[in-house]
């Protein structure tokens, strides 16, 4: 998908954070080729075939269902969102690509996308590949919510800390009633791609560090996907206080984290691997917080890291570390896999009083 008028210049603005990235990576590729490790991650990679339109999936299977929304959307406004609420979720992520030609008031009504460089750059991945990983942790999300919150989904406060360009922040608009769903990011350019697609939530900006939450209303529901998987230990703290006053008694935060085992899957971790050596696994079993921090140029955090220590790079952060350190905030209530991202653990936790 093409950007919009509106959106070629904040993806213009953006790009070149798209291209340091691919030449850092593809630099560590040439350095790494010639080591063990090297070649496994080499022959991780995988490149997908550009997906068929969805019209062929949507208009035979779904046409009745998704034809009666057609009709009942148009000038509908947020309140528009109810009329996919009971949609399965899997359908839900597919029509949020909008990789179809059918349906041209869904495809209107539901948020744009950022340009596929920005969306690869932020996630690794776009279109429906991204929508299958999406629509796990969203998944999870839900059934957290359903098993241990204090409330019914629909009026549930949420807020999607480090939403980015609202790739996940999007999925929960069909699930909540109008108001209730938010975003916060650091990076002002992101939020603003976030608001100029029509991400429909109430988005503000954070901080590296934060203090506190950048709203005064509390939270029933925080979730940070792959978030905790890019801070530094100082950041991750100050971000787990921050989030902690934000919930209301009861609350529940829904964060992923690494497994061990992305030590050895990343060359980027190739410091941390030399620094933990030859029994790094059994040093991943105690409390332990590994950080490798990302000093690239061009990354928004890189002119305050000549002041500040960089906050952001891969990390790894031990159960065992996270039940010790987290404790006086949080109770840990639940650990899953991501079977749709075997790199992201998610946990929930729910608020300490």
């Amino acid at each position: 998908m093409s950007p919009t008028g509106s959106q070629r210049p904040l993806v213009e603005k953006v790009r070149p954070l798209a291209q340091r990235a691919t030449l850092a990576a593809k630099g560590a590729a040439r350095r790494l080729a010639g080591t063990s490790l090297g070649h496994r991650a080499v022959s991780s990679l995988r490149t997908d075939p550009s997906p068929a339109r969805l019209d062929e999936w949507l208009v035979p299977l779904f046409g009745d269902e998704l034809s009666r929304i057609e009709g009942k959307i148009p000038g509908a406004g947020l309140d528009g969102y109810r009329e996919f609420r009971d949609l399965d979720d899997d359908l839900w992520s597919l029509l949020l690509t909008k990789e179809y030609e059918a349906f041209p008031n869904i495809r209107e009504f539901l948020p744009g996308h950022p340009d596929p460089s920005l969306q690869q750059m932020w996630n690794g991945t776009s279109g429906t590949t991204l929508a299958a990983q999406s629509v796990c942790f969203y998944r999870k999300v839900k059934e957290m919510q359903a098993t241990h919150g204090t409330g019914d989904l629909a009026s549930t406060r949420i807020l999607d800390f480090g939403c980015g360009w609202g790739r996940l922040t999007r999925m929960l608009a069909k699930d909540l009633e109008p108001g209730l769903l938010y975003g916060c990011d650091p990076v002002e350019d992101i939020l603003d791609v976030s608001r100029q697609t029509g991400v429909p939530a109430q988005l503000a900006r954070s901080e590296f560090l934060p203090e506190t939450l950048p709203f005064e209303d509390k939270f029933d529901l925080v979730f940070s996907f792959s978030v905790f998987t890019h801070i530094s230990e100082a950041a991750h703290l100050a971000s787990l206080k921050a989030i902690h006053d934000g919930l209301n008694p009861g609350g529940l935060f829904v964060v992923t984290v690494r497994p061990p085992a992305y030590i050895d899957f990343n060359p980027l971790m190739q410091p941390a691997v030399d620094r933990l050596g030859p029994d790094r696994l059994q040093e991943l079993r105690k409390p332990n917080y590994v950080f490798v921090p990302h000093h690239t140029e061009g990354h928004p955090q890189y002119d305050d890291a000549k002041d500040d220590p960089m906050s952001y790079g891969e990390a790894v952060i031990t159960l065992p570390y996270i039940r010790e350190k987290w404790a006086p905030m949080f109770d840990l209530i639940d650990v899953s896999v991501l079977t749709g991202d075997m790199y992201q653990v998610a946990l929930t936790l729910r608020k300490a009083e």
